[in-house]
C-alpha cells in the first residue's frame, strides 16, 4: 500500500493522552497530531525523534495531521495500526498468505454473538475462517515483542478464537511487524504475562499463529516474508501494569 498524501517531516515532542501528540515541524512551528496507535509505542517516540506526518483534514477531527512513521536505526517503523489490516485484507482477497490459500467471500470487522469484534472472516463453503491481526512496532535486539502494554482486549480476542475452534471453525492470530530489524517474534511476557499464557494456550487448542514482516519504505509499505516465533511461558506476578 502507499500513502498518497505528501509526507511531512517533523520531530516528536510529547504525547498527550492516547491519541494526541505534540510535534515540531521541520519547517518550524509546533502542531498537534493524531496518533493512530493506542499502544505504548516503545522505541518509537523519543523526544526529538524524526517522524513523518500526513495532512488529513475532515469533519470531527481535532487536528489536521496524522503521525505515520518514526525513524529508527537503518530505516523506518510504521506506527499506524490500520496498515497491517489493509495489507492482510488485500493478501487474503488476492494471492493469499503463507499457510492460507486465497479465501473467497472475505468480510472485515466481524462482530461475534458475545459482542467482540474480529478483523476478518472468510466463508470457504465448508467452514468459516476467522482472523485477528495485531500490529507490532516494538523490537529489542532483533526480537519483535507484543504487547507493549497490558492488553485485556488482546486476551479476549484469543479467548474468542479458541471458542471458535471449539465450534468447528478455523482461527488465526496474525502478528504484523511494522519494521525491518526483527528476526524473531516473542510475546512480551514481562509486560503482560497473561497475554503470553493465553497465546500459548490458544496454540495448544488449535488456533493458528503467523508472524509477517513489512518492508517499510515511506510512502510505500509491502508485506514481506514470515518470521519465526517463540512462545514462552512466564508465571503471573502478583501485580502487573494496568492497560495503557
Amino acid at each position: 500500500m502507499r500513502f498518497d498524501s505528501p509526507l511531512i517531516p517533523a520531530f516528536f515532542l510529547r504525547r498527550e493522552k492516547r491519541f494526541l501528540a505534540e510535534v515540531e515541524l521541520e519547517t518550524g512551528g509546533r502542531v498537534w497530531v493524531h496518533v493512530p496507535n493506542s499502544g505504548a509505542l516503545t522505541g518509537c517516540m523519543a523526544t526529538g525523534q524524526e517522524i513523518l506526518l500526513t495532512r488529513d483534514e475532515g469533519p470531527g477531527r481535532k487536528t489536521g495531521y496524522t503521525w505515520r512513521f518514526s525513524r529508527i536505526p537503518g530505516g523506518w517503523v510504521c506506527i499506524d495500526t490500520l496498515v497491517p489490516n489493509r495489507l492482510i485484507g488485500k493478501a487474503l482477497r488476492g494471492p493469499g498468505l503463507a499457510g492460507l490459500p486465497p479465501l473467497p467471500r472475505v468480510r472485515a470487522e466481524v462482530t461475534l454473538p458475545r459482542g467482540s469484534r474480529l478483523d476478518f472472516v472468510a466463508d470457504t463453503g465448508d467452514r468459516l475462517v476467522f482472523l485477528e491481526v495485531k500490529s507490532v512496532t516494538w523490537v529489542e535486539n532483533g526480537v519483535a515483542l507484543f504487547p507493549d502494554g497490558v492488553t485485556s482486549r488482546g486476551r479476549r480476542h484469543l479467548e474468542e478464537l479458541q471458542s471458535l475452534v471449539r465450534q468447528g471453525h478455523e482461527a488465526w492470530q496474525i502478528f504484523v511487524v511494522q519494521r525491518h530489524d526483527a528476526t524473531l517474534f516473542r510475546p512480551a511476557v514481562e509486560v503482560d504475562p497473561h497475554f503470553s499464557q493465553e497465546l500459548l494456550k490458544a496454540q495448544a487448542h488449535g488456533v493458528h499463529i503467523a508472524v509477517f514482516q513489512e518492508i517499510v519504505c515511506p510512502p510505500e509499505i509491502t508485506l514481506a516474508e514470515t518470521l519465526p516465533y517463540d512462545l514462552i511461558f512466564a508465571p503471573i506476578p502478583n501485580q502487573i501494569l494496568t492497560d495503557f
